[in-house]
């Protein structure tokens, strides 16, 4: 599966760090789910898209069951080995989301953190961790925005339509893939469960924490989109008066699937 977007070489650093604050900051988001599926009494999972291996360090953390984690970037795997350096139950492995190079009915738990959203054809990559979980095991897709759902004041509409799917889209995303989960879940015979994931509406100044550490990734967007410096400036700072104000409300939804294998 070819991973979107691909990054350009020279920003390969910032985006490893952005996934670093990524994982960070959803952790509270996917630490209840892994309990949702009993992930502490499993014996084998299968953490697929691992990229960095930020999110599967969590997991291995909190587990004694061995861990495959599986990418298809030869990159993302290197920076991986060296997160996962000091986690002795996990094995690190190169391969293709849409043709698992695993048997069927292999695994007791399968995880992804949003992979979906960047595959070619999520429903293959749904079917392929259905075909090598065991039956009764399970199938946890972690998060997957819908950017069709963001809601964002005060309003900017040229940037918060930027910031509403449109860039994702741009780099080969698919923003509303959070929607999709029933479906792409019950078309490969899973019994699911969705829901959303992130209840809790940041303050203020979490979200001024989090722009400040992402700041250089939100500019480079809105250079992209054709925005001139004085357009950056202009909405940055109207942004974070609206921040330090206490007015402003940032949310969007990101949804989970839990899928049961059932019995042959």
């Amino acid at each position: 599966m070819a991973f979107k977007p691909v990054i350009p070489e020279g920003q390969l650093d910032a985006f490893i760090k952005k996934l670093e604050l990524q994982a960070l900051e959803t952790s509270e988001e996917r630490l209840p789910l892994y309990k949702k599926v009993g992930l502490k009494n499993t014996h084998l999972v299968l953490d697929v898209g691992c990229g960095s291996g930020f999110v599967t360090r969590d997991i291995a953390r909190l587990t004694k069951a061995i861990i495959v984690a599986i990418d298809g970037s030869a990159y993302l795997l290197d920076v991986a080995r060296k997160i996962l350096d000091h986690c002795i139950n996990t094995t690190i492995c190169k391969g293709d989301a849409q043709k698992l190079p695993f048997t069927d009915n292999t695994f007791d738990l399968i995880t992804c953190n949003l992979l979906l959203m960047w595959a070619d054809d999520p429903q293959t990559v749904v079917n392929e961790m259905a075909r090598v979980c065991k039956h009764k095991g399970k199938i946890l897709a972690s998060l997957e925005p819908d950017y069709g759902g963001k809601i964002h004041w005060p309003e900017n509409r040229k940037v918060d339509a930027l910031f509403a799917g449109e860039a994702i889209r741009k780099k080969g995303g698919d923003p509303h893939i959070g929607r999709k989960l029933r479906t792409l879940f019950i078309n490969a015979g899973l019994e699911t469960t969705i829901g959303i994931g992130n209840n809790r509406i940041w303050s203020c100044e979490e979200d001024k924490k989090y722009y400040l550490h992402s700041r250089d990734f939100y500019i480079k967007i809105l250079r992209e989109a054709g925005l001139s410096e004085t357009e950056i400036d202009q909405w940055e700072y109207e942004f974070l008066r609206s921040l330090d104000e206490g007015v402003q409300l940032n949310f969007f939804p990101q949804f989970y699937a839990i899928g049961i294998k059932p019995k042959a």
